[in-house]
């Protein structure tokens, strides 16, 4: 991966996180502009960079699945645990600080023991189950995406029968919903490892780029996202519909994927040209991009209780211009104790495998005798 594609990767990650921030921070004020009526799409836009970045890292930096899965836990866990602790104590301050600012749609409370354990294992959102991590919906991604990482592990580091059956009972575990948004995610995948893609002529590349923007368009002109959705309701009917719950635009998200991807695609050979990039503009959007993680798993319990401690400024724009900025730095700090020490997680996940490792061969030997 060049170095300009890659410093573009990450304008699009924090771009990306903006926009699911955005689109949740409506609930303060609706400024009714494009950019924060993204929050669906910004997700699709996340799946897609996604699997383009871990077949990336998988073909370059891990060897094995066992170094695969430690480096995507130490990712995950270091900004999920902290999120899933954060919310809590969040949504309990904000709420007795001021309940009045919490809809009733948010108030995901009841039977916090079982919330915290399926998100702790991203269990949330198998088969038909919705089980909302008190007032923190973007945590929905993370129960899609975690699977997706296994689900490639297993195809990518084995191979025979065995694998295919293992990954048909991951398969089998995690149901219709998860595996509905699969095709998007696996678009990534696809992009990089295709030697053609790689190797395109600029006049594709160009065209590629040109058919990407005209598509997007297209896709906002047409409000696709709203007609992918009412398509489908009608098809599955308004309860079943309901039951697929972040899944239910797939149709939609299949076409925004494809368009992704021939974005990408197009960048990735045009940028690779650029012999240089300044370091004026690369530490930067490094910095911004090291954020990401933090403003994406952070932003919806901060805004919740940002707003519930300035709940004495005025509705609308003042209490906006208050909460989302703060809102904003302040995921900035905690990035700084979360994503930003994963190499700290990787460490104690190391130990923690090695002596599993270590008891369970005590273990084999003692039954052996």
């Amino acid at each position: 991966m060049s170095r300009a594609f890659s410093l573009y990767l990450d304008v699009v990650r924090f771009v990306a996180a903006l926009l699911v921030l955005l689109y949740h921070a409506n609930w303060i004020y609706r400024p009714g502009l494009l950019i924060t009526s993204l929050g669906h799409e910004a997700v699709v836009i996340f799946f897609v960079l996604s699997g383009f970045v871990i077949a990336y890292v998988a073909d370059t930096r891990e060897q094995d699945f066992r170094g695969f899965l430690l480096a995507r836990a130490a990712r995950i866990l270091s900004v999920a645990i902290p999120a899933i602790i954060l919310t809590a104590m969040l949504d309990a301050a904000g709420y007795h600080i001021n309940e009045a600012v919490y809809p009733e749609g948010y108030r995901a409370w009841d039977l916090p023991l079982i919330r915290v354990i399926t998100s702790t294992l991203f269990l949330n959102e198998i088969w038909l189950l919705g089980i909302q991590l008190f007032t923190n919906v973007p945590y929905w991604s993370l129960n899609y995406e975690v699977w997706y990482y296994v689900l490639f592990g297993i195809l990518f580091f084995y191979r025979g029968k065995g694998s295919r059956i293992v990954f048909v009972l991951v398969c089998i575990l995690l149901g219709p919903k998860i595996l509905l948004l699969l095709p998007v995610w696996w678009l990534g995948v696809w992009i990089y490892r295709s030697e053609y893609l790689a190797r395109l002529p600029d006049s594709l590349a160009w065209l590629c780029l040109v058919l990407s923007i005209a598509g997007g368009f297209w896709y906002v002109h047409v409000n696709m996202g709203q007609l992918g959705w009412d398509y489908l309701e009608r098809l599955l009917g308004e309860e079943l519909h309901l039951q697929l719950s972040f899944s239910r635009q797939f149709i939609s998200d299949y076409y925004l994927g494809l368009v992704l991807a021939l974005h990408f695609t197009g960048l990735r050979v045009l940028l690779a040209r650029l012999n240089s990039v300044p370091r004026s503009i690369e530490a930067p959007i490094r910095y911004l991009a090291g954020a990401t993680f933090s403003i994406y798993l952070f932003h919806q319990p901060l805004l919740w209780f940002y707003s519930a401690v300035f709940s004495w400024v005025g509705e609308g724009v003042p209490r906006y211009v208050v909460v989302v900025p703060l809102t904003i730095v302040t995921a900035f700090v905690l990035s700084s104790f979360t994503e930003q020490k994963k190499h700290i997680w990787k460490g104690w996940l190391e130990q923690l495998l090695l002596w599993i490792e270590q008891t369970g061969s005590r273990f084999r030997r003692i039954i052996a005798r």
